[in-house]
């Protein structure tokens, strides 16, 4: 319980930060490198480790978050979110895989959060997150 009110807050501290994240990393206003680091900020404030967390794939990602099945919903938003902004990233650089390796991850994530979650109401829902991601997902693989 204590650990989910701490990530409630941090995502409330966090939460137009990452808004405008994301919003730069959109319009390709956001250098590699700067990004990249709040990302990494914000999850080791919520004691999550993002480097770990990219190099699992889905399956083990969610038995690392969950190693019970218990769903903490904010911990696993905020890592989901953590990916997807991730993913974009990786898709404005434009890399190989074009973020589809962390939104695969995020997807996962979000997932197993009701759709309805959000932390606050300036923020996705889970739901809101994941039809994104499909849809995402669903582009690069045509190309």
């Amino acid at each position: 319980m204590y650990q989910r009110d701490y990530i409630l807050r941090l995502i409330e501290r966090f939460g137009r930060m990452l808004i405008a994240l994301r919003n730069r990393i959109l319009n390709r206003e956001a250098e590699p490198a700067p990004a990249q680091a709040e990302l990494h900020d914000i999850a080791r404030e919520a004691g999550l480790d993002l480097d770990f967390a990219r190099r699992l794939d889905p399956e083990m990602l969610l038995q690392w978050l969950a190693p019970t099945g218990e769903v903490d919903e904010a911990k696993f938003w905020l890592l989901g979110e953590l990916l997807y902004l991730a993913g974009l990233e990786a898709e404005g650089r434009s890399e190989a895989d074009g973020g589809a390796a962390d939104f695969s991850r995020s997807l996962a994530v979000f997932s197993l959060v009701r759709a309805d979650w959000r932390p606050h109401a300036d923020l996705a829902s889970a739901g809101e997150r994941s039809l994104e991601l499909t849809r995402r997902l669903d582009g690069l693989r045509k190309r």
